[in-house]
């Protein structure tokens, strides 16, 4: 008797997917033809696009996508974008996806149990960060050092983006002396905020954490220094380098130190940068 194989999807109405996406059309169908192809849109329904110069080209692409749509006709920065992608998420659980984030073919991690370990890591962690980039093959990477192997010759505790050197440091348990691991379905490698600044690599998060900590603490800044740069590094440089943000209150540096308590978590995601 013929065997007939068959993936089932359990639909998970806990998530939201947020893209962001700049006036690279082309890219950006890619990388939702990947979510497409290899089950993400089987499996969340919940799917927001912001459109930086939104027109009726970029309409057009959330309509055949079956995605709905937020967007500027100016180009308003990722920090302003990222800000109303999350205030229009209303479910526990939002992931942060630019327009360049392919979602590869399902050979080591099935996508379902990758999401079950996410919501499971961050039902236990409210202040947790959760990676999707594939920990051996993220794709692009802007801290990755011109010699590898000088650099993996070097002691790196200091090293403040550690889960993006997980990429080619071979054995990252035995080579750092402050990382944990975690056993769900896949094997997690756990960090420290200290040991990961913030980055906008693709990752899931509490929403809750994100409208009660982190939106705050970027529209306080975005509202205080007016040297910010909303449209690039703002938001990174904010939640990376919070001790800069300027006349800070009281319930900024209690969230602040909230912010602190941030552990990050990568090792069963399957995404791959194609910048």
């Amino acid at each position: 008797m013929e065997t007939i194989n068959f993936i089932i999807y359990i639909i998970m109405t806990d998530f939201t997917i947020g893209y962001l996406s700049w006036k690279k059309n082309n890219l950006f169908k890619k990388t939702l033809d990947s979510h497409l192809e290899n089950g993400l849109f089987n499996i969340i329904q919940n799917k927001l696009i912001f459109f930086q110069e939104l027109s009726q080209v970029e309409k057009q692409i959330a309509i055949d996508y079956s995605c709905n749509y937020i967007g500027d006709v100016e180009n308003i920065g990722i920090l302003n974008a990222f800000i109303q992608l999350v205030e229009n998420c209303n479910t526990k659980y939002f992931i942060f996806c630019e327009n360049d984030f392919l979602l590869l073919e399902n050979t080591e991690y099935n996508l379902n149990k990758t999401l079950e370990d996410v919501s499971n890591i961050l039902d236990e962690n409210e202040y947790a960060q959760v990676k999707l980039s594939n920990t051996k093959n993220p794709g692009f990477l802007y801290c990755t050092p011109q010699n590898i192997n000088q650099w993996l010759s070097t002691t790196q505790e200091d090293f403040k983006y550690k889960v993006e050197s997980f990429s080619w440091v071979p054995e990252p348990e035995k080579y750092y002396n402050n990382i944990e691991i975690i056993n769900k379905t896949y094997k997690w490698y756990k960090v420290n905020n200290k040991d990961q600044r913030w980055s906008n690599h693709i990752y899931a998060c509490n929403t809750k954490f994100l409208k009660e900590i982190i939106i705050p603490i970027l529209k306080y800044n975005k509202y205080t220094n007016p040297n910010l740069d909303i449209k690039y590094q703002g938001l990174e440089d904010t939640l990376c380098y919070p001790e800069n943000i300027l006349n800070k209150n009281d319930e900024i540096n209690e969230k602040i130190n909230i912010l602190k308590k941030r552990i990050i978590f990568s090792g069963g995601g399957n995404f791959y940068h194609n910048k």
